[in-house]
């Protein structure tokens, strides 16, 4: 029996994990990685006191302070979560476990094309993540599509490696940050196809080429799709109080409807989804979570 179980293991979930464990409480982070969507973040410079790192650095930090101060660890993926009198049943593929209190840092899930050839060649040429899958293209081509932060963030990191890079996106204008957008129509081989919508992604055992709307054919090695995250809400159905976007509704010290259940980070319907946000909510949420087992006792 833990005093809290914490699922997710992005900077929501590992900021709960450490201050929960500094108070005390037995806790268990479960999640299928370290880092979550900061993984696939190249350059993190807006992070408070540390200057420019990389999604994995940071990660990595977040995980050995959790373990300095006793956070246990389950590296696997919960399939449900139920409410029993006042504690929670936590089922993973590979455990069954029980909880006093459980706090939510599931964070986003890259949003798909939703196109053909986009699940049939997923891992073949199909990314969602620059920073892990950039490096298999060193002198190719890749095609990265979206015209947020994130994409123009994979394009320089893929650009870094790749003999050449398209950047496609579907208006005429980006959405991400001026600075970044700078960088971009400064690197000389990123190449940025606007006002363009890939239809079908082609390619026997690996991608080979992209068809665009309008029927026109273009090669490629690889494709990095970067057009924003949605949170998978199997787990959260008819269990807790979602809003219309499908966000984890919350109070201002990160409960949720239902007693004992917290919530943190890019889930809920807070409405800046920024790392530094997503810790401080982790950190507020664990907070609740002790309050709530003091008063119980």
């Amino acid at each position: 029996m833990y005093d809290t179980v914490i699922v997710g293991g992005g900077p929501a979930g590992f900021s709960a994990a450490i201050y929960a464990s500094r108070r005390g409480l037995k806790t268990l982070l479960i999640t299928k990685d370290i880092g979550g969507q900061m993984i696939s973040t190249n350059e993190i410079e807006n992070y408070p006191g540390l200057g420019l790192i990389t999604g994995v650095e940071l990660g990595k930090k977040f995980f050995s302070q959790a373990k300095e101060f006793g956070t246990e660890f389950l590296f696997d993926e919960v399939k449900s979560i139920t409410r029993r009198e006042s504690e929670f049943k936590i089922e993973t593929a590979h455990k069954n476990i029980e909880a006093k209190t459980v706090i939510l840092a599931l964070g986003k899930q890259p949003r798909e094309l939703g196109v053909p050839g986009e699940e049939r060649l997923r891992g073949r040429g199909v990314s969602y993540c620059a920073t892990c899958d950039a490096p298999f293209y060193k002198n190719k081509i890749i095609s990265v599509i979206g015209d947020g932060n994130s994409a123009l963030y994979s394009a320089l990191a893929s650009a870094k490696v790749a003999a050449k890079v398209y950047l496609i996106i579907r208006g005429n204008s980006f959405n991400g940050e001026q600075i970044l957008v700078d960088k971009v129509s400064e690197t000389p081989n990123i190449e940025v196809i606007k006002e363009t919508t890939v239809a079908e992604i082609i390619g026997d055992k690996k991608v080979e080429s992209l068809v665009f709307t309008d029927k026109k054919t273009f090669d490629t090695d690889g494709i990095i799709i970067e057009i924003g995250h949605v949170i998978d809400s199997k787990l959260l159905k008819d269990f807790v109080k979602l809003n219309s976007k499908g966000e984890v509704v919350i109070d201002s010290a990160q409960k949720t409807n239902l007693t004992g259940l917290f919530a943190a980070g890019d889930l809920t319907d807070t409405p800046y989804k920024q790392i530094v946000v997503a810790a401080a909510e982790g950190t507020k949420a664990a907070l609740s979570a002790f309050d709530y087992l003091q008063n119980k006792r």
